[in-house]
């Protein structure tokens, strides 16, 4: 298993942990956690797009897609 930091997101600025962030996982071996209840509701997140003085508003299935079509493992759980 390998265990990966926020430090390891480059080019990321420092404080911008985001979603986005696994886009810069060339090998895609990061899998991403969302708790269940994020898809409860209206479905709608908000992340970082990349910088953390901003905020994207989006469907978390949408999201869900675009880290899965970059080939990360998504896992659903209960938080």
């Amino acid at each position: 298993m390998r265990i990966w930091t926020a430090a390891q997101q480059r080019p990321l600025p420092t404080g911008s942990v985001t979603p986005f962030g696994l886009l810069n996982d060339a090998d895609a071996t990061v899998r991403w956690f969302l708790d269940r209840t994020l898809l409860e509701g209206d479905g709608v997140i908000g992340v970082h797009p990349n910088t953390n003085d901003a905020t994207v508003w989006m469907n978390t299935r949408d999201l869900i897609a675009i880290i899965e079509e970059h080939g990360n493992p998504v896992d659903i759980v209960e938080i």
